[in-house]
C-alpha cells in the first residue's frame, strides 16, 4: 500500500486551466508529500489514480504525460511512470511537513447524498415553490396532511401510525431542545448512557438539568447501574439510543428493552428514545420502545425522536418528535402551538419536498435499500479486516445498523483521555481526523473515572478502500 494515498484533490471545472493540468500540478504537491508513491520511486498506476482522483483514465494519462514533459516523470514501457532525478531532488529539498497534508475527516458520520437523490430533491423543491403563495388556512391543512405522510414513514419503522401525535421540527436537535426547555423542569435529573451525543448533553446543562451518566454493557445501558444510581440521584428521565447507539453502534437486545420498560414503570421515569439512524438498519429494524410501550398499553411516557438528515441529506434539516400515547388532545394541541410559537417548525417548502420523496416508491424500494446495503457491506469488510488491522488488545464492536462502529483498546484506566488524544494526534499527522471517546462523555465526570480508551469509527463519508486503509493505520497507532 503506497504511503498516505488518500490525498484530497480539488478541481475547478469553470477554470480556463484544463483538468489534466490541474491534476498534474496537484500531483507535484502530492509527490513532495510522499503520497501515491510505490517504494518512493514509482507513481501508482493510471487506473489506481483514476479511482482515487475521480478523473477519467484519459485525463490521468494526460496528467502523467504532462509531468513527463516537465521532467518529473519517466514512462517505462510495460512498467509505469517513475520519478526522475529532478523529482527526487525536489523531494529532498522541498519535502512538505506532515502537518500540511490535507485532512480526511471521520468527525462527521453523515453520508453524502447520491446523485439521483439530489436530482429528485431539486425537482421536489421546484414543484413545492407554489406553497409560498398559498393562504395560511391552506398551509395549515398541508401541514396536517404532511404529518400523515411522516407518520406513515415511521410506521414502516414499527411505530404506530399516529399523525396527531407527531411534531415536525427544523432539525432533530430542535425537537430535543423543545423537550429540554418546554417539557422538562430545571430541577429534573436525566440519566444518559455513559457515551452520548454531545449536543444533547450541552443542551441539558444549559437548561440547568442534572445529567448522570450510566455505564453500558454489550446489550445497552446497564440495569444494575441504573438501580445503583437511583439510590443516590433518583431520575425523572432516561435518554437512550437503543437501536444503533451513538457513538458505539450497540443495538439493544429485545430483552434489555423489556427490562428498561419495566424499570421505568417501577420508578416512574419518562423515556426519550433517540433514533437518529432509524432508517439505516442492515437486515431488519429493531423494535422501538415506543411501539413496545404502546402494544403493552404501558402508562410510561415514551418520547420518540427521529432525524431525517441521515436518511435524506445532511443539509436537509428535518426532525420528528412522536409524543406519548397517553397525552390528552388538549396537551397535544398545546405542544403543537408551542412549537409554532418558538419558531422551531420547519419551512413548509422543506416539508413538502420531503413529502414528495417519502411518497415515492423509488425512495423505499431502491434508495433506502441501496443505502442499507452500502453501509452493511462497508461494515462487513471492516469486520473481516479487523483481524489483520487491529492488535490483540483492541476490539471493534459488532453492529446491525447505523453509520458508525466503536473501537476500544487496553484496560480501564484513569488516563483514557490522554491515550485517546495521543492516538488521534498520530492519525491527524498522517491525514485523518478521528473523534476520541472523551468527546462523548459528560463534561464534569470525575478525573479518576476508569474506562477503556476508544474512538468512534464511522462508515461514512470515506470510500471502502479508504476506510480499510485507515483501519490499518489506526491499528499501527495503537502499537506505538
Amino acid at each position: 500500500m503506497p504511503e498516505r494515498p488518500y490525498f484530497s484533490f480539488h478541481f475547478h471545472k469553470q477554470s480556463h486551466t484544463p483538468i489534466y493540468v490541474q491534476l498534474a500540478e496537484q500531483l507535484k504537491t502530492a509527490i513532495l508529500r510522499g503520497a501515491f508513491l510505490v517504494d518512493g520511486q514509482q507513481l501508482i498506476s493510471l487506473r489506481d489514480m483514476k479511482t482515487i482522483s475521480g478523473c477519467s483514465l484519459e485525463t490521468v494519462k494526460k496528467a502523467y504525460d504532462h509531468l513527463a514533459l516537465e521532467g518529473w516523470l519517466e514512462a517505462v514501457h510495460g512498467k509505469g511512470y517513475y520519478l526522475t532525478q529532478l523529482a527526487k531532488e525536489a523531494r529532498l529539498e522541498n519535502r512538505l511537513p506532515l502537518t500540511d497534508i490535507p485532512i480526511a475527516s471521520l468527525a462527521d458520520s453523515s453520508p453524502r447524498p447520491s446523485e439521483e437523490l439530489v436530482k429528485r430533491l431539486r425537482g421536489a423543491f421546484y414543484e413545492s415553490l407554489t406553497v409560498l403563495d398559498e393562504p395560511s388556512a391552506k398551509k395549515k391543512i398541508m401541514r396536517t396532511q404532511a404529518a400523515k405522510v411522516f407518520a406513515d414513514h415511521l410506521s414502516r419503522r414499527g411505530l404506530p401510525h399516529s399523525p396527531e401525535r407527531l411534531l415536525l421540527f427544523n432539525r432533530s436537535t430542535s425537537g430535543f431542545a423543545f423537550l429540554a426547555q418546554r417539557v422538562m423542569n430545571a430541577r429534573d435529573v436525566v440519566y444518559v448512557e455513559e457515551y452520548s451525543y454531545p449536543v444533547f448533553l450541552r443542551l441539558l446543562s444549559q437548561c440547568g438539568i442534572t445529567v448522570r451518566p450510566i455505564r453500558m454493557d454489550e446489550e445497552g445501558v446497564c440495569i444494575q447501574a441504573l438501580n445503583e444510581e437511583q439510590e443516590h440521584y433518583p431520575a425523572n428521565w432516561l435518554l437512550i439510543n437503543p437501536h444503533y447507539q451513538f457513538p458505539t453502534g450497540i443495538s439493544y437486545s429485545l430483552k434489555r428493552k423489556e427490562e428498561l420498560l419495566e424499570w421505568a414503570q417501577n420508578h416512574n421515569v419518562r423515556l426519550i428514545e433517540n433514533d437518529h439512524y432509524g432508517d439505516l438498519w442492515f437486515e431488519e429494524p429493531s423494535v422501538p420502545l415506543y411501539q413496545m410501550a404502546a402494544q403493552a398499553k404501558s402508562t410510561i411516557e415514551v418520547y420518540y425522536l427521529h432525524s431525517l438528515s441521515k436518511t435524506l441529506a445532511r443539509d436537509l434539516q428535518l426532525g420528528v418528535l412522536m409524543l406519548p400515547s397517553g397525552l390528552s388532545n388538549d396537551e397535544l394541541e398545546r405542544y403543537s402551538q408551542l412549537v409554532s410559537m418558538t419558531g422551531a417548525e420547519p419551512s413548509l417548502l422543506v416539508v413538502e419536498a420531503a413529502v414528495q420523496l417519502l411518497d415515492d416508491p423509488w425512495f423505499y424500494e431502491e434508495f433506502l435499500a441501496d443505502r442499507r446495503a452500502l453501509f452493511q457491506t462497508r461494515f462487513l469488510r471492516l469486520w473481516q479486516e479487523k483481524r489483520q488491522a487491529l492488535p490483540d488488545h483492541a476490539r471493534m464492536y459488532p453492529i446491525s445498523g447505523g453509520l458508525n462502529t466503536w473501537i476500544k483498546w487496553g484496560t480501564p484506566t484513569a488516563r483514557a483521555t490522554e491515550q485517546e488524544e495521543r492516538v488521534v494526534a498520530i492519525l491527524r499527522e498522517e491525514g485523518l481526523e478521528l473523534t476520541g471517546g472523551h468527546a462523548f462523555r459528560v463534561a464534569d465526570e470525575p478525573a479518576d473515572t476508569l474506562r477503556c480508551p476508544a474512538v468512534r469509527f464511522p462508515l461514512a463519508p470515506l470510500e471502502e478502500r479508504e476506510l480499510k486503509h485507515w483501519l490499518h493505520r489506526l491499528g499501527a497507532a495503537l502499537l506505538r
